[in-house]
């Protein structure tokens, strides 16, 4: 991961424009970089589209098989959801890959705390698969999510579980928000919201 050159996540935000910088930011907010303290209310914005890896999806919307795809771990947790602002400026993040049927907060971003707030950015090429509570752009959202859309591939396994295109279980607002991608398994599913 490598930390944004631009902003320092409270009076300005970080600039993110790279994979390597959206791990980075991943990192920050749970608490996983060494050395850097849990800033789970570090405020983002996207500067560019951003790959973490090509070619996940085929037509159909399935998994393209026998590639070693970069594994992703969503932005916030249950225990520390994120609450700060994270603004897509209208880019998209592609290629995000999770294959966990025993995860559970699986999405962009895995929980979203009170105050965060999700707006303007897209999920594509993507492949989520896990156990319970996932979407495309967050797993359960108490928060905001504005503006926000799914192209991608979310799959739950166990069954009563809530699984959304965008989002998995809502407890705050989800607005204008729209899903294009593919929402299976066993539970409660819905396009946008589970």
């Amino acid at each position: 991961p490598t930390r944004p050159t631009i902003g320092d996540g409270k009076t300005e935000p970080y600039q993110i424009g790279t994979a390597a910088e959206l791990y980075w930011f991943a990192g920050l907010v749970n608490g996983t970089l060494e050395g850097v303290e849990k800033d789970a209310s570090a405020n983002a914005k996207l500067m560019n589209n951003i790959t973490v890896n090509e070619g996940v999806l085929d037509a159909n919307k399935d998994l393209v098989s026998g590639k070693d795809f970069i594994p992703w771990t969503p932005i916030g947790t249950s225990d520390v959801p994120y609450t700060g602002t994270f603004d897509g400026k209208g880019y998209t993040i592609s290629g995000l890959y999770i294959d966990k049927t025993s995860s559970y907060y699986v999405g962009l971003f895995g929980c979203i705390g009170a105050n965060g707030k999700i707006s303007n950015v897209g999920v594509l090429d993507s492949y989520f698969q896990f156990r319970a509570l996932g979407g495309g752009v967050c797993g359960v959202n108490y928060g905001e999510l504005q503006n926000c859309s799914n192209s991608s591939t979310v799959i739950g396994t166990q069954g009563d579980t809530k699984i959304g295109g965008v989002c998995g279980d809502n407890y705050g607002t989800v607005r204008d928000c729209k899903n294009t991608g593919s929402v299976r398994g066993k539970g409660t599913i819905g396009g946008v919201c589970g």
